[in-house]
């Protein structure tokens, strides 16, 4: 398929719940809701200064959430086995670097394997000395941002957001292969996505992708690109992954993905309907009118439309 353009030392408090992680959302008249899922996860709340650590115990394995509480609803995610350490993805906005930092040194983690793959930015992150990083990515990843299209988004996002958002890019790294790679002691399925790759991981049946986000909307780039997405959501579907990691947003389920394929059918079938801009943004903010992340609506617009 062709690939197309377009994620503790400063303790305040821990709390210990249950916590019910639920895909339901109200009924709207162009959603059909199914397989909506309800599972309990135990998890210990860990606040820092600035974001709010998830801890999920699963056994043999932790997983410890980090919601950076920043401009993009970022999340990023330590996995904890048998003494070793993997974070998928880093923060892109400098503030949440030292207390993460602290909070996976607190962890006696003094070696720890990154994982980059939609967000290959932010390398100043590693830029300490109480925790040595092994990077691991892809080079088409890492491509799309120093050579490729995602280039001038990081000149947008500097302009837009100044020196707090670390746009250097990981020009030193591993190279994982698509497949089956082992990394920190983890066995990981790496499959490659548009500009970049999902991380499954199978001993927690789950699924770390860029983002999912069942109730804002998304950035489309072009049909080609909103078929390839759905398509993608609809092989989640076929492996049946229990859990979503994204990159923005969080924790998400089975049901989640089922109300994004119906959320991006609507977006198919209201721009085909549309001719202008505005007509389109009128119309999915009709269907849609609770939905987050206005921008990407947008952003939609201005590469669906000309006018």
């Amino acid at each position: 398929m062709k690939k197309i353009v377009f994620a503790l030392l400063s303790v305040v408090v821990m709390i210990c719940s249950s916590t019910k992680v639920e895909a339901q959302e109200k009924k709207k008249e162009m959603f059909r809701e199914e397989s909506m899922r309800t599972y309990e996860v135990g998890n210990t709340t860990v606040q820092l200064k600035k974001g709010t650590v998830w801890v999920y115990n699963f056994g043999d394995v932790k997983l410890h959430a980090y919601e950076t509480k920043d401009f993009f609803d970022s999340y990023v995610y330590l996995l904890e086995k048998n003494g070793k350490a993997v974070l998928l993805e880093c923060p892109p906005i400098k503030d949440n670097y030292k207390e993460l930092v602290d909070y996976i040194a607190g962890l006696e983690h003094k070696n720890v394997d990154l994982i980059v793959s939609y967000h290959p930015i932010g390398a100043q992150f590693i830029n300490t000395d109480k925790i040595k990083f092994n990077v691991f990515s892809m080079k088409h990843a890492v491509d799309h941002y120093t050579t490729g299209l995602g280039a001038p988004s990081l000149i947008g996002l500097k302009d837009r957001f100044g020196e707090v958002f670390d746009e250097t890019i990981f020009t030193e790294y591993t190279n994982l292969k698509e497949g089956e790679n082992e990394v920190g002691g983890f066995k990981f399925e790496m499959s490659n996505v548009d500009f970049a790759f999902d991380v499954a991981i199978p001993e927690l049946n789950s699924v770390h992708p860029h983002m999912l986000a069942h109730n804002r909307h998304a950035l489309i780039f072009s049909y080609e690109f909103l078929d390839a997405y759905i398509a993608q959501l609809k092989r989640y579907q076929k492996v049946n992954y229990e859990m979503y990691l994204t990159s923005h947003g969080g924790f998400e389920t089975r049901g989640d993905v089922t109300i994004k394929i119906h959320y991006l059918n609507d977006l198919k079938e209201i721009a085909k309907a549309s001719s202008t801009k505005k007509e389109f943004i009128d119309k999915m903010n009709e269907a849609y009118p609770n939905f987050g992340w206005s921008f990407y609506l947008q952003g939609t617009s201005s590469f669906l439309f000309k006018n």
